[in-house]
């Protein structure tokens, strides 16, 4: 499978994604992200996904979705997701957090997205929209096994139990705390200039010229 965004172009460049999949914001900016592209039809993107924790002290089978808002954001959890819905619409994601019941353990699924390699991107969306759309607890591996499938790479899962895709993801987490990332979404662009926060598409612009004139 091929993101769509990689479908027409003349000069690839590549731009990492430090993400996690739990991560509201993550999931807009990756919209905002190819909505950028989209206004640059002669450049085409070649996703890499790295992995970043929002909650690495979270236990693997996660944690109640009420109590975690509770002890995170206390009573203004929902003014917050409030203004995240809102800009979800806008880039075309309709958030329903309401359906969410369980905060998981994301280690699993960036374990599976980064066996993905090249259809890293792709799988994002899917994983993105099975917990942020559908509520599905995508700490379990049986939900991942059922998105690998819908996906087209049932063999996703069992890859991602492989002893070299564990070392992958500590070495992602740990050139994220080198960067000394304390948030997410971070974008690298060719590898020479880096973009932290979901920014608006003509704000991400620059950065795509900047990396496709090197």
């Amino acid at each position: 499978m091929q993101d769509q965004t990689q479908q027409s172009g003349s000069r690839t460049i590549q731009v990492e994604i430090y993400a996690d999949v739990i991560c509201p914001w993550c999931y807009i900016g990756k919209r905002r992200l190819d909505l950028a592209f989209a206004q640059r039809p002669e450049i085409r993107p070649a996703y890499v996904w790295r992995a970043f924790l929002l909650n690495p002290t979270m236990p693997s089978t996660g944690m109640d979705r009420t109590a975690y808002l509770s002890a995170k954001f206390g009573n203004s959890a929902a003014a917050v997701y409030g203004r995240i819905a809102a800009a979800g619409l806008d880039s075309g994601i309709d958030f329903r957090f309401d359906s969410i019941t369980r905060t998981p353990d994301s280690r699993l699924a960036h374990r599976m997205l980064i066996a993905a390699g090249p259809d890293n991107a792709e799988l994002s969306e899917a994983i993105y929209s099975a917990y942020f759309i559908e509520g599905l607890d995508i700490g379990s591996p049986e939900v991942l096994g059922e998105i690998a499938s819908r996906f087209d790479r049932p063999e996703l899962i069992e890859a991602a139990s492989d002893e070299a895709v564990g070392k992958q993801l500590e070495l992602h987490l740990s050139t994220a705390n080198r960067l000394r990332l304390d948030g997410v979404p971070y974008f690298v662009f060719a590898e020479k200039y880096a973009v932290a926060g979901a920014h608006l598409p003509e704000h991400l612009i620059p950065a795509i010229d900047a990396a496709a004139a090197a």
